[in-house]
């Protein structure tokens, strides 16, 4: 019954309600559908060129369904279904045209890394599938670029946004991601694996520079590429793409050339190192793009994104006999870090951050001017950038390591550090602002150790009025309210607290006893404290409260010797 509403010729809707239950029955399978496979193949074709967008369109969506969960019925129409899904992605409709390109995103996604299988079930690719995509590229690629261009309507919005994002008005709540706190394993930094944070895989460097949460075409053209980039090579994806590149990057209309450095920067993982021959004239032009106060904010911020993405051939260029390449693009990247605009803001933070990381001793000679541009923009930044610049100062002291606590360093930025902290845990101790301000704060107190020692005490008796305040609150709203539990996230301003305590005992070592003991405040009742939070409901407030028991027995061990008795 649900295959003869695919034939309706009168009413799109009734084939439209058909295709969106077969399409949920894929995920299951059932044996009706299996039987009548062919005939549910032969429906999707005739309705691959229908009138009704919308039919179109969960047309794709039953495509890439397949791909994704039943590779094996398209193998035999794999040709005819990549050229429809070709034409498909650049679509006069941007909704069949995302569902079309997810199609590519999916197709990477099921080509296994290790070599391919000559007879497949479920969701994989065979080596026939793959070439049938390669010879493919010259076109696809092309496509996939030209889907990376923000549509007129789109263009309007942000032109609007970009006034919006110049003025001192606060952001708005749907413009401030959620935050959620990750408590950091000790050892990090330039010491984790394949030098990048442990606890950040999917990190800034890989969202394409979009602080909008909706997934759009725009979006999922430059997933793809990158996806594809990886998974074909440069031999493959370079010949289509550097025409393209070429054409885009010199073109009059910026939105145009956003498109064009979007893509550059979407193949650095898979194409970095064929690209290298190209950087020494495409490096100055991204320079340029960034620097340029009459860039797009949207320009600029792409070319903050990309040349983080290829920090590594600046570092390259350091050690071939140009020494000045990191101090260019960290020039570059601070005097956009001040930017009137918070998306370009939050772009050149999140892109030094990433160059932070791949530079290592390289950005020492910076550092001075590097922390009075962040403490300057401290004064200036409203929430999201915050949260990035926070995120940004963490990150430099997870890879720059100890120089950050030498000489005046600390005293430029750790200040108007605890002053922020301070103002925001007075007016909310459970302002998610503070958890980011926190986690980078702890990173810096254990990379600095002794020379941590002047804020110190302001550090520790921040931490433990928080945790103080925050206990109070929740267990007064429990008090209300017989049936109030409170959840995981709304203990997340106390576990950050412990961790900065914890790293405080790291930083200090055995100083950390003396300054417990300097606490008028805390000193007497420190331990039970501690002692209440090892206990706690949360498990998360538990793990943080042993991690600092068990690094007070290492550090300092006759400061807990009271309670093991």
């Amino acid at each position: 019954a649900l295959l003869t509403c695919l034939s309706n010729p009168t009413d799109p809707q009734v084939r439209r309600e058909g295709l969106r239950c077969l399409n949920f029955l894929v995920g299951t399978m059932p044996g009706g559908l299996v039987v009548h496979m062919n005939d549910y193949l032969a429906g999707l074709s005739a309705l691959a060129v229908d009138p009704d967008e919308g039919v179109r369109r969960l047309v794709c969506q039953a495509i890439v369904n397949l791909m994704s969960l039943r590779t094996e019925y398209l193998q035999p129409h794999f040709q005819s279904i990549s050229e429809f899904i070709l034409n498909a992605t650049s679509d006069a409709d941007e909704g069949v045209a995302l569902e079309a390109c997810e199609f590519w995103l999916t197709f990477a996604s099921i080509a296994p890394v290790g070599g391919y299988a000559e007879d497949v079930t479920g969701g994989q690719a065979t080596p026939d599938m793959a070439e049938t995509v390669r010879a493919m590229l010259p076109r696809l690629v092309p496509t996939l670029v030209k889907g990376m261009v923000y549509a007129e309507g789109r263009r309007e919005e942000l032109l609007e946004q970009n006034a919006l994002d110049e003025s001192n008005a606060a952001d708005r709540a749907q413009d401030v991601a959620p935050v959620f706190h990750t408590s950091k394993g000790k050892a990090q930094g330039k010491e984790g694996e394949n030098g990048h944070h442990d606890d950040d895989d999917e990190s800034e460097d890989d969202d394409f520079d979009e602080d909008d949460a909706e997934w759009t075409l725009r979006k999922c053209c430059a997933a793809s590429l990158d996806t594809l980039a990886s998974m074909f090579g440069p031999a493959d994806v370079l010949p289509p793409l550097l025409p393209v590149l070429q054409e885009s990057l010199s073109h009059a209309d910026p939105w145009v050339r956003e498109a064009g450095v979007l893509a550059l920067g979407a193949v650095a993982d898979g194409c970095s190192d064929a690209m290298a021959e190209h950087m020494a004239q495409l490096h100055p032009f991204l320079l340029q793009q960034l620097i340029d106060p009459n860039s797009l904010p949207q320009l600029k911020s792409i070319a903050a994104w990309t040349l983080g993405r290829y920090a590594s051939w600046a570092v390259a260029q350091v050690h071939g006999g140009q020494p000045d390449a990191v101090g260019k693009v960290t020039e570059a990247l601070m005097g956009r870090v001040l930017d009137a605009n918070r998306r370009v803001q939050v772009a050149a933070c999140s892109a030094f951050g990433v160059l932070v990381e791949s530079t290592g001793d390289l950005i020492v000679p910076y550092l001075e001017p590097v922390f009075r541009t962040l403490a300057q923009a401290l004064r200036t930044y409203q929430t999201r950038s915050l949260m990035v610049l926070f995120d940004t100062l963490g990150t430099i002291a997870d890879f720059a390591g100890p120089v950050i606590g030498e000489g005046n360093l600390p005293s430029i930025y750790v200040p108007p550090l605890l002053h922020m902290w301070n103002e925001l845990a007075k007016r909310n101790p459970f302002d998610r602002t503070l958890l980011p301000l926190m986690e980078g704060m702890a990173s810096i107190a254990l990379v600095c150790g002794m020379n941590y020692q002047p804020w110190a005490l302001e550090t520790f008796e921040g931490c433990m009025s928080l945790i103080e305040a925050c206990t109070m609150l929740l267990a007064s709203q429990a008090d209300d309210d017989d049936d109030y539990g409170y959840d995981d996230q709304e203990a997340d301003p106390i576990i950050c607290a412990e961790d900065l305590i914890d790293g405080m005992i790291e930083g200090l070592g055995t100083n950390f006893a003396a300054l417990v003991a300097s606490s008028a405040r805390y000193s007497e009742h420190f331990l039970s404290v501690l002692h209440g939070l090892a206990g706690h409901e949360i498990p998360g407030v538990r793990m943080s409260a042993f991690a600092v028991v068990g690094d007070l027995a290492r550090q300092c061990p006759s400061l807990i010797e009271p309670g093991t008795g």
